[in-house]
């Protein structure tokens, strides 16, 4: 990791066990940890300086599978920019998080610093702020689902939030993904489902009418919450409509596809 310069203005550094308030699972011999990093670099050393500032709040697996599982969230763009997507080599989570940290303040150093020295009139556009606060849930049978709850900011009018979700067969430490849950085929149907859904949940036949929507057709996301009962879907801030609608979920009882299901 490159070193961090004199702008540093601000580190702490906490290796804490549990959040307080997070919920974690504990099941096939899996625990959870977690690491909490809170940073804040200035852009310059001018004193009313720009400032990067990054809040992580981390789980990560002990015990049974761990480090696939680890591995796996490291590399699944839970973190982003997607550093540490690349590569095949083990990974120490703790290593590989404070890695991220420090490409992260020397892009934002390089990307912004020249900008800001032709345009100090308007010093606030070039804070920069990452937020990921991590939990895990276990509302099925032998599955880990890792939830982040992210916020990033950049300059400009807004920020934005995202909820990203991973889920773990704990059993095997393998990440799964919709074509675990459902037969081939399933996303032509699975999407008029979904269609449908949405069109009940902003009480209108026609999606493009209301007038938040880009105009993307509806499409079956990656971002999936198993439970026993039910299917929550997930589009984040800004994927299919206007900024000011924020996260749409959809929940889809199994009853209702239970055609599309794997058994």
């Amino acid at each position: 990791m490159k070193k961090i310069s004199l702008a540093v203005i601000a580190m702490m550094t906490i290796c804490a066990c549990g959040s307080k308030g997070e919920k974690t699972a504990n099941l096939d011999g899996l625990t959870m940890d977690s690491i909490v990093k809170d940073t804040v670099v200035a852009l310059t050393n001018d004193k009313n300086s720009p400032k990067c500032e990054i809040k992580l709040s981390l789980q990560y697996a002990k015990g049974e599978n761990a480090e696939k599982i680890n591995n796996a969230l490291l590399r699944s763009g839970i973190l982003m920019p997607d550093y540490l997507g690349l590569g095949n080599e083990k990974l120490d989570i703790k290593l590989a998080v404070d890695s991220f940290i420090g490409r992260y303040i020397d892009d934002y150093k390089n990307e912004y610093a020249k900008l800001y020295r032709i345009d100090k009139d308007f010093a606030s556009s070039y804070n920069n702020v990452y937020n990921v606060k991590t939990s895990t849930e276990s509302n099925e049978e032998n599955v880990l689902t890792y939830i982040a709850e992210c916020y990033t900011f950049g300059g400009g009018a807004h920020g934005i939030s995202q909820t990203l979700v991973k889920n773990f067969n704990t059993k095997t430490g393998q990440m799964l993904t919709l074509d675990d849950y459902f037969v081939n085929g399933y996303k032509t149907r699975l999407t008029e489902i979904i269609t449908e859904k949405l069109k009940e949940k902003f009480k209108t036949d026609d999606l493009e009418s209301v007038g938040v929507f880009y105009g993307t057709k509806a499409y079956v996301p990656d971002n999936f919450i198993p439970y026993s009962d039910k299917i929550t879907f997930i589009y984040c801030q800004d994927e299919i409509a206007a900024h000011a609608v924020s996260e749409i979920r959809i929940d889809i009882d199994k009853d209702e596809i239970k055609q599309l299901l794997k058994d």
